[in-house]
């Protein structure tokens, strides 16, 4: 699978008074990370919002493991892939590491949405188109770190 990979600075903000990860910051990475495959795929979310009725990949479900605390000023790379493909939905495994030490797994399950026909401007779970899973399964690391 396509695997992006995202060098990650713990800065200040990133803490608590202890100086350590404050865990809510695993999730918005993980949201870089699922979003930073998708681009690294050649499926530039952010433009293809609203285009052709599609509507985003909503989180369903998500969840960590904690094995260690990152703290200010590390480095930590986080590794995300997708692990498996349902019919409108898909999930993604998302590894935090220092060299070869791992400091948290987590995951998201998400849907492939468009608008409804109803024009209520609410969501419909769609099947995830095939040239995206294509991508998506192709052996590939790409690194998504902004330069």
């Amino acid at each position: 699978m396509l695997r992006a990979v995202k060098r990650i600075r713990v800065e200040w903000s990133h803490c608590d008074p202890a100086r350590i990860i404050y865990n809510p910051n695993y999730y918005i990475w993980m949201d870089q990370g699922t979003h930073g495959l998708l681009d690294a795929a050649g499926f530039p979310y952010a433009e293809e919002v609203g285009k052709n009725g599609f509507r985003g990949c909503p989180l369903v479900a998500s969840g960590a493991d904690f094995m260690r605390p990152l703290q200010f000023n590390d480095i930590v790379v986080l590794t995300s892939s997708v692990a498996s493909f349902g019919r409108t939905s898909f999930r993604v495994e998302h590894l935090f590491a220092i060299g070869d030490t791992t400091y948290a797994k987590g995951f998201e399950v998400r849907v492939w949405a468009r608008d409804t026909d109803d024009g209520s401007g609410g969501l419909v779970a769609v099947p995830v188109p095939e040239y995206i899973r294509e991508k998506l399964s192709r052996d590939v690391v790409v690194d998504t770190t902004l330069k």
